[in-house]
This record gives C-alpha cells, sequence and structure tokens, in this order.
C-alpha cells in the first residue's frame, strides 16, 4: 500500500512539474488585444519582440519555435516576446489589413528597427544585434534612437513614399482617362447635334430678366438672328448643377437658387438664311459683347448680358463653344431634340474588374447585392486568363443550369470605382475609391491594378454588346408524319392535259375504296410521336439523373495543393 501511495504522489508531481514547464512556455510569449496591454508590455524593461498581425491573417506560428529558443538561449529576462493585433490596437493601424509577416524591436518605449517576412536566419541575426545594442545602450556607450513605435523607420518611409508617389501615377492617369472619355462624348454628341442644329443656338432668359426680351431680340436683329421659339421652363437642382458645370459664373449661390427655384425662359435662337458666320458667334458678340472691338478712348457699350445683370446674377445665358451648345439643347429642348436624334447614352463610370473562384459565387453576389449600382456586370468564365478569357455564361441561373462545374472557373465582376461625371453627381452618389473593402474580404483571384488597366481587362471580359438580351430559341414542334397531297394550282383545261384527269380519277377511286395507307400513316405518325416523346422522356430522365449525381466542383474552394 505505501509503495502504491509512493508511486502516486510522484506521478502528480510529475504532472505538476510538465503544467508549470507547460505554463512557463506560455508565457513566454504574450498576447497583446487592446492598446492597455500594448502600452502595458512597452512599460517592461530590456528588448521587445512582437509580431504584429491582422485578424484575418494570423500570427507567424512557424517562427514560435525559433524566437522561444533565441530567448532561452541568448536573451534570458532581456528578451520579451509577443503578439499584437493590429486591428485593435491604434499605434499600430498601418500594418493593417496586411499578410506579411512583421516584427518590431522596440526597447524604452523607442522603435529600433521593423523587419518583414517570415527569414528565421534574418531574424534570428536581428535580435542578437539588437540585443548587443542594447546592452550597450544600457551602459550608455550607445544611444537609442528617437522614434516612437507609430513613427516610421526610415527602410518603411522609402516604401511609403514610393507606394504614394505610386498612387498619385495612378489617379493623374484616372483622372486624365474621365476627362479624356469625357471629352469624347461631348465632341461625338456635338457632331451628331449639328447635323440639324447647325444654324442654330440656345439661350437662357434668368427669371428676373424674362420682361426685358424685346431688348434681346433687338440686340440680335442687326446680326442677322431671330427668336425662333421660346418657352418658359423650371430647371430644378439638376439643370442648375448642369448650367453650372457648363458656365461657372452660374455656379454661384444666388444664380443656382434663381433657376433651381423659379421658372427661366428658354430661347431657340436662329440665324437667317442670308447670313454668314457661326451662328454662336453672332449670339455672343450680340448678347454678350464678344469680338466687339471699340475706338479708343471710348467706352465700351453695354450689352444685354451686362444690362439684366442683378448683383451677382446674369441676365442671359448664351453657350460659347459648340460643346455647350450641344448640352444646352439637350437640357432646354429634350422634345424638340429627341423627335430628331436618339437621346445621348448613359456614360460608363471608370470600373475595374475583381475576379473570385466560381465556388465564391453564392457570398460574391449577395455582397454585390448591397453595393447599390457599383456592380455594372458580371460573368463566369473557363479560368483565370485574364488577356483570352473564356465565357461560359452570363448569369447565376445560367451558371447553376451547367452539369458539370470546375475549381478552375471564375466569376468575374465589373465594379465601378468612380463615377462618370464627378461635377454633375450628388456627392453621395459617387462610390468611393478603390475596390470595395467588402470584396476584397472575400479573397480576390485578380484585381485590375487601376480604372485604366481596369477599363483594358473589362474590354476583353465585357466586349461591346454583352448586356444585349440574346435572342430566345424558338420552341421545337412534334412534327407529324402526314401523306400530302399535291394539288394542281394551275387552271389547265381537261381537253388540253388529258393526265390531269386521269390523275384525278385515281384520287377519287382511292378516296372511294377507302384507301388505308394515308389513315396507317397517320396513325404511324402518331405512335411515332408517342414513341419519341417516350423516348425523350427517359433520356430526360437519365439526364436529371446523372445531374444529380454530377460532382459540382465549384461549390467549395479547389483541394489545397500538396507540398
Amino acid at each position: 500500500m505505501a509503495l502504491t501511495s509512493a508511486v502516486a504522489n510522484a506521478a502528480a508531481a510529475a504532472a505538476a512539474a510538465g503544467a508549470g514547464k507547460k505554463a512557463a512556455q506560455v508565457q513566454l510569449q504574450a498576447e497583446l488585444n487592446t492598446d492597455d496591454e500594448w502600452n502595458k508590455f512597452l512599460t517592461r524593461d530590456g528588448l521587445l519582440v512582437v509580431d504584429v498581425y491582422s485578424e484575418w491573417c494570423g500570427p507567424c506560428i512557424g517562427m514560435v519555435g525559433n524566437l522561444k529558443k533565441l530567448k532561452v538561449e541568448l536573451g534570458g529576462d532581456n528578451l520579451h516576446l509577443a503578439v499584437a493585433k493590429s486591428d485593435t490596437i491604434e499605434c499600430l493601424k498601418r500594418f493593417r489589413k496586411r499578410s506579411e509577416p512583421t516584427w518590431m524591436f522596440i526597447a524604452a518605449g523607442q522603435l529600433l528597427n521593423v523587419v518583414f517576412g517570415a527569414d528565421a536566419p534574418r531574424l534570428a541575426r536581428t535580435i542578437e544585434q539588437e540585443l548587443k545594442n542594447e546592452e550597450l545602450a544600457k551602459k550608455g556607450e550607445r544611444e537609442r534612437p528617437k522614434r516612437a513605435p507609430h513613427e516610421l523607420t526610415p527602410p518603411e518611409q522609402e516604401v511609403a513614399d514610393a507606394q504614394e508617389k505610386l498612387q498619385r501615377e495612378r489617379k493623374e492617369r484616372e483622372v486624365a482617362a474621365v476627362e479624356a472619355a469625357r471629352l469624347a462624348r461631348r465632341e461625338a454628341r456635338a457632331k451628331r447635334l449639328e447635323t440639324h442644329f447647325a444654324d442654330v443656338c440656345p439661350a437662357l432668359v434668368m427669371p428676373h430678366a424674362q420682361k426685358h426680351l424685346r431688348k434681346i431680340s433687338d440686340a440680335l436683329e442687326p446680326h442677322g438672328v431671330i427668336v425662333a421659339d421660346k418657352c418658359p421652363t423650371l430647371l430644378g437642382k439638376d439643370g442648375a448643377r448642369i448650367l453650372a458645370v457648363e458656365e461657372p459664373e452660374l455656379g454661384n449661390e444666388a444664380t443656382t437658387a434663381a433657376i433651381a427655384e423659379r421658372p427661366s425662359l428658354a430661347l431657340l435662337l436662329k440665324k437667317l438664311p442670308d447670313k454668314e458666320g457661326d451662328v454662336i458667334e453672332l449670339c455672343r458678340r450680340a448678347l454678350c459683347g464678344d469680338g466687339i472691338e471699340t475706338e479708343d478712348g471710348a467706352p465700351p457699350k453695354k450689352v444685354p448680358a451686362e444690362e439684366l445683370r442683378a448683383d451677382s446674377v446674369p441676365g442671359v445665358y448664351v453657350p460659347a463653344d459648340r460643346h455647350q451648345r450641344a448640352a444646352v439643347l439637350d437640357l432646354l429642348f429634350p422634345k424638340m431634340i429627341a423627335s430628331l436624334i436618339e437621346p445621348p447614352t448613359p456614360a460608363e463610370p471608370p470600373h475595374i474588374a475583381m475576379m473570385f473562384g466560381a465556388w465564391q459565387r453564392c457570398a460574391v453576389l449577395n455582397v454585390a447585392a448591397n453595393l447599390k449600382t457599383r456592380m455594372l456586370r458580371y460573368g463566369f468564365y473557363a479560368d483565370d486568363n485574364v488577356q483570352e478569357p473564356r465565357l461560359l455564361c452570363k448569369n447565376i441561373d445560367q451558371y447553376e443550369l451547367r452539369p458539370e462545374k470546375d475549381y478552375c472557373e471564375t466569376i468575374v465582376m465589373m465594379i465601378a470605382v468612380g463615377h462618370a461625371e464627378p461635377a454633375l453627381a450628388d456627392p453621395n452618389d459617387i462610390p468611393t475609391e478603390g475596390p470595395p473593402e467588402e470584396l476584397m474580404a472575400l479573397g480576390p483571384l485578380h484585381v485590375s491594378e487601376d480604372a485604366v488597366v481596369g477599363s483594358e481587362e473589362c474590354g476583353r471580359f465585357f466586349p461591346p454588346g454583352y448586356s444585349e438580351p440574346e435572342p430566345k430559341p424558338k420552341p421545337k414542334s412534334k412534327k407529324k408524319k402526314k401523306a400530302k397531297r399535291q394539288e394542281n394550282k394551275e387552271d389547265v383545261s381537261d381537253e388540253a392535259n388529258p393526265d390531269a384527269v386521269q390523275s384525278t380519277e385515281s384520287v377519287e377511286t382511292n378516296e372511294a375504296g377507302g384507301e388505308e395507307p394515308e389513315g396507317d400513316g397517320e396513325a404511324d405518325a402518331d405512335g411515332d410521336a408517342e414513341g419519341e416523346g417516350d423516348a425523350d422522356g427517359e433520356e430526360a430522365e437519365g439526364e436529371d439523373a446523372d445531374e444529380q449525381h454530377a460532382l459540382d466542383k465549384a461549390t467549395s474552394p479547389p483541394p489545397p495543393t500538396p507540398h
């Protein structure tokens, strides 16, 4: 009995020792999740080595064994290890959304060094060197760098500057591309309208100046221009915004309020047939004084635009060029324009391509449904080839009908990252720059570098005509085998064509005799049709069975690659 008790006590002691050893191992690496835990850890004496990670990626597990070995062999009580979650610690926010292992070296509250990557030999050398530097600093033989943990080290600053320069260049390219597309649309619209409205020019008389219409028409008459049409119009906020973009002078608060809240008078000015010159230049010269030269010393003659001005609100507005003319014609006389020319097509906003595995389709489309109008198009493709994509189908319903799916199949989305006309859009309707964070959290396989590259890539994934509805196939009707009688459509006399009489008589004889081949033919046709239907039914059932047993390889992630 005593022997048994002794053995039990020894086992308990060994277990306690093992538990104590395990507890000691756990304490070798502290876990920091809050600002308080972070600040408390910084007060420790010695060299602090912190593995900074993001929640979606996790800390670098492969380096834990090496770090603990280094602590035991080199650091002892002078080396402290920790893992810190950047998502919940404000000081580490610059490391968020990164998957690269990040190691911070801190001593006495100052940031000594930052190392990126899971390079075990390099990390060991850095720890050994920083431990020596810390010993020298404690002896007063070396001065620690004065750098707070939230500040960037020189290598980090170089990387940040390079990234900032790259982002700036990308932004400049995107802005230039948006402006070039805008000018191309305006030029195309101006050319289209000139085919019917080359000799007309619109004008807008402000609410306070409508009673002076006679003065405006009198000023136009000497220049060979008449008022061909006029109509009151309330432009509202959207119309006022369009005019403010075309003419900045109309963008002041008083003018915008007047145009948006009170009716203005839209004029359609027309050049007389015998008058030479551009109608826009003639109208601007008559109403705004453009191009009028005065004699030396003589005061300039007042024009209607100046005479009818009320404080900061001009009396009349006339487009300055053919692009403005086209935009103002579409705004003031939409019905007249639509009767002769198709309305302008809505411009596509700057966009990028985002690619995911087809097995993520449900999650991706659920997220995209909450992004309002940012998802412009999507489709399913055979693989992840961006240069030569192979389209499988254009929507989720068609994809689900596919009997076989594969891991390599992808879903590609065209995502708006801006607005085609930012100056005309409501600030609340302009999407944020860059890809949506909700989609980035799903781990895309490919994201366009910027909107310029995205436009080229989306041009390959979604070529012109992609969104046009596909023609529906006509339903196939079952044809029955019936004997067809050949009718004689020509009116030929019996005497002139005795063979026709003989043919007719033979047909009548066959009908009188109750010829059965025709009826049998119909019965056979019906039977054949029924047989075909049965065969089709069996075939369909077989296909359904095959579909049920088919492996849907695109409903789950691809298997991990063996190492």
